[in-house]
């Protein structure tokens, strides 16, 4: 997955989980702030990706990622969890909200990735 897109889910997690609007969170990979907006209500996302310029919306689990022209799987599971499917680089991935804090395992890589707001 790439690392606009992860940051990306990890916002919309994060949105979902808590119900409040993220506008930023922060990727401990990248060591910085990433511009992502996003608010999730009754499972629809609405949300802006600022590093590609682009929308990514939809219904939970069904989103899309304009920029990249790809849908996203991402099933709320329980206790903050969520499954996931990114179909531009056609792996899943595991996300985990504690807080305001966000794990993502992504298996296309086979890394762990954090961010928080």
């Amino acid at each position: 997955m790439k690392p606009h897109v992860r940051a990306a889910v990890a916002a919309i997690a994060l949105s979902d989980f808590s119900k409040r609007n993220v506008t930023s969170i922060y990727s401990y990979a990248e060591s910085k702030y990433v511009n992502v907006d996003v608010t999730v209500r009754g499972g629809q996302v609405n949300g802006y990706d600022y590093s590609s310029s682009c929308h990514i919306d939809g219904s939970l689990p069904s989103l899309y990622h304009y920029g990249e022209s790809c849908h996203i799987d991402l099933q709320p599971g329980s206790n903050g969890h969520y499954d996931g499917y990114d179909y531009g680089s056609s792996s899943h991935f595991e996300v985990t909200v504690n807080g305001s804090e966000v794990e993502i395992y992504d298996y296309g890589v086979s890394g762990f990735f954090f961010f928080s707001t």
